[in-house]
């Protein structure tokens, strides 16, 4: 792993270190460890976060960040027990790691996990009408992909039907040709695999069939240039897809992360579009 890979899965723990604690909080039920996928070389799991209540209720798939090659969905556990808190089930899920799994690897484990959620909404009490999906960084791209990707499928595929997006690389058709920086995670560099770089580019994918996006983004951030987001929200916005994008002010890209306006921000977009008053 590279020197900045590093850095950024090992501020992404600094960042769950430096957050506020989760307080405990009785009424809400963690069902730990549950099998989503099964790989060759990994077993693929998923933390589940249940409010009170009988529901169904409305569902989020929250998804780390750690650079596509590392991290942890216990990253996620402040997150996710926010929104447990405000009536959300949530599923915090885990994916294969490049480089040992280059993409598509890290999509078709989200998929995966968005199909379990799915088919186990029953036990779950989850409508499955209401879900929607929560990531940061790597994971606000995977989040992103996922929901666009989904919706060119039609109706018949399992569908986010809102997200929310910090910190996002939305756009890899601008990378320099000849860099190798993201060859670990796409294979090689855009002159070689120009394919693999726009399947991965969630703007790629953006139809009038793409659900609403909410973008958090760093205005200090030098890992992910807000502009890559800001394009995909642009093209959301022009296809009149309802799109909000918050900047974090003076915030780089791992401070953005524990931002508590973004997040209470993000939490009304959510209530607007799953539509939260109906359990």
């Amino acid at each position: 792993m590279t020197a900045w890979k590093t850095i950024i899965v090992a501020f992404f723990a600094f960042a769950v270190l430096a957050g506020p604690a989760v307080a405990e909080t009785p009424s809400i039920r963690k069902v730990p460890d549950l099998i989503f996928a099964q790989r060759e070389d990994k077993t693929l799991k998923a933390d589940l976060y249940l409010p009170p209540g009988e529901g169904p209720f409305p569902a989020i798939l929250m998804i780390h960040g750690g650079a596509w090659a590392g991290g942890s969905r216990s990253h996620m556990t402040t997150h996710a027990m926010y929104l447990a808190n405000n009536g959300y089930a949530v599923a915090a899920i885990t994916y294969r790691f490049a480089p040992n799994h280059i993409f598509p690897a890290q999509l078709e484990d989200c998929q995966a996990a968005l199909n379990w959620l799915v088919d186990n909404a029953n036990e779950f009490h989850i409508d499955t009408d209401r879900v929607g999906g929560w990531g940061y960084s790597a994971g606000g791209h995977l989040a992103c992909l996922v929901a666009a990707v989904e919706a060119e499928k039609g109706p018949g595929a399992p569908q986010l039907k809102a997200v929310v997006a910090g910190g996002a690389p939305c756009d890899f058709t601008r990378e320099p040709p000849r860099s190798e920086r993201l060859k670990f995670f796409l294979g090689g560099s855009r002159a070689d695999v120009p394919g693999t770089y726009e399947e991965a580019s969630p703007l790629s994918h953006v139809t009038a069939k793409c659900p609403p996006i909410f973008f958090f983004h760093g205005t200090n951030d030098s890992v992910v240039p807000m502009r890559n987001a800001e394009v995909m929200h642009d093209k959301l916005s022009s296809l009149g897809i309802p799109t909000t994008f918050y900047k974090a002010e003076g915030r780089g890209h791992l401070s953005t992360f524990i931002d508590p306006q973004a997040k209470q921000e993000a939490l009304k977009f959510l209530d607007g579009h799953l539509k939260l008053g109906k359990s």
